[in-house]
């Protein structure tokens, strides 16, 4: 587990604090998701692409899968991940194919394989991309979210001011 700490951010926390809690929420989004891009970039780059032809696989299918998404248990998370298939992809190539059995029953456009290439399995030596991608760029990251959430915050905090000094 890394840890890292941030110093200097008093003031940054007191001006996040003093601002409404939906401003609040989207200046911190932001700079997350800006961090957060640094690494899925870096993952992008550390993805496997497949070296030999295979009708049920298209090469480059897990680096166009790499994406930053907002978490929905945490107000201001996102997080770098591999998307999967949506259920309506999955059932629109099933129905174009006639394919039946498994989940993505061997649609080319579908990463659920991410998984085996970044721990591995019995048959398969892992070769992982996206924890190498988290150690490389983490306090890249860390910078990006420092610098966004500093300009955001000063901005958001300008344009209530000035709203508030407005007459109405």
């Amino acid at each position: 587990m890394a840890s890292v700490q941030m110093h200097g951010l008093e003031a940054l926390k007191a001006t996040l604090n003093a601002l409404p809690a939906k401003l609040g929420e989207r200046v911190v989004r932001a700079a997350l998701r800006a961090g957060a891009q640094k690494i899925r970039k870096q993952a992008q780059a550390n993805a496997p692409v497949l070296q030999d032809p295979d009708p049920r696989r298209k090469a480059g299918t897990i680096k166009a899968s790499v994406t930053v998404r907002k978490s929905k248990k945490d107000k201001y998370g996102v997080y770098v991940s591999v998307k999967p298939l949506t259920g309506k992809q999955i059932l629109s190539y099933r129905q174009a194919n006639g394919a039946k059995k498994g989940k993505g029953a061997n649609n080319p456009d579908d990463p659920f394989y991410w998984v085996f290439q970044e721990f591995g399995t019995a048959h398969h030596a892992a070769s992982p991309f996206m924890r190498p991608a988290y150690e490389e760029k983490k306090y890249e990251a860390l910078q990006q979210f420092e610098t966004i959430l500093k300009k955001r915050a000063v901005k958001e905090a300008e344009k209530i001011a000035r709203e508030a000094s407005m007459p109405r």
